[in-house]
């Protein structure tokens, strides 16, 4: 429950139980979260308070807002570190790309490809490449 009393902020409040939710498993990366007013009812707050609860989490990386679709739960950073015989390339998102990591077309993402198994797309912006000097 929300404590309007407490000396945290109501919408830090808010922010912590989208966290746990997330965190818990609850709400899955790529799959929008419940709509604004859906959270405004749920914990009994003004719309304003949800906006700023959600921006937090955005700067935390934890969400991603698309214009006119809503905001979802991020992918969490990925870590790839390269190994011998895999080759990471750059490129725009395809359009069905772009529709199941929920961003806008031609945005960048890395193509992993292994000697083993089929080729990986990942959103540039939760990647992180690291390259072992030997």
């Amino acid at each position: 429950m929300i404590d309007h009393e407490s000396e945290i902020p109501v919408y830090m409040q808010v922010a912590a139980k989208i966290r746990a939710r997330i965190d818990a498993g609850e709400w899955q990366p790529r799959r929008r979260l419940p709509s604004v007013v859906h959270l405004e009812q749920e914990y009994g707050v003004a719309r304003n308070t949800v906006l700023q609860a959600i921006s937090h989490l955005r700067s935390l990386g934890l969400v991603y807002t698309v214009r006119n679709r809503g905001s979802y739960v991020a992918h969490g950073r990925q870590t790839i570190t390269a190994e011998p015989g895999m080759r990471i390339t750059a490129r725009s998102a395809t359009e069905m790309e772009a529709e199941e990591f929920a961003v806008t077309p031609g945005a960048p993402v890395f193509v992993i490809e292994r000697l083993d198994s089929d080729a990986e797309v990942i959103p540039a912006e939760v990647a992180e490449i690291r390259v072992p000097i030997e």
